[in-house]
């Protein structure tokens, strides 16, 4: 590995590790990262109730 290969390889790390330290940070502090009206979302459910809706999803599944 050449010293330019590594250079770029440092960054693109530090730039994901800033990115996943800012998404932790936000979802500390109970920031949304939709931003919306849940009532309009697709996905509303899950956010409304995460364990509710994987439970449900799981007897979708075995009831097949």
């Amino acid at each position: 590995m050449n010293l330019s290969t590594f250079l770029v390889l440092l960054v693109v790390c530090a730039c994901a590790g800033l990115a996943c330290r800012s998404i932790y940070k936000d979802k500390k502090n109970g920031k949304s990262s939709c931003g919306g009206s849940c009532g309009h979302c697709g996905s509303h459910s899950m956010c409304e109730n995460p364990k509710a809706f994987f439970d449900q999803i799981k007897k979708e599944q075995f009831s097949k």
